[in-house]
């Protein structure tokens, strides 16, 4: 298991691609369960299979990109994806 917090925080475009490349291919050749703290909703969206809103500690919904993006199940879920200020 991997457990990054914001690996890519105040990096370039360039250098945060390059990270965000080891990152996957460390993933495909090791198969390992890489756990990626974010702030950067595109970030997550390109690299996670799963992923996560966490607001106040708490975890509010956990789905795969894919619902998490395009159907979220929570209302605070769904405001963040549009790119609402959530508390």
């Amino acid at each position: 298991m991997l457990l990054l917090d914001e690996p890519t925080a105040n990096l370039d475009p360039y250098n945060v691609q390059l990270i965000e490349r080891i990152i996957a291919t460390l993933h495909q050749q090791h198969a390992t369960t890489i756990v990626l703290v974010t702030h950067n909703i595109f970030q997550a969206r390109r690299l996670a299979q799963r992923v996560a809103l966490m607001l106040a500690g708490q975890i509010i919904e956990i789905a795969d990109v894919t619902t998490f993006f395009e159907a979220p199940t929570d209302a605070r879920t769904a405001a963040f994806v549009r790119g609402e200020m959530v508390y």
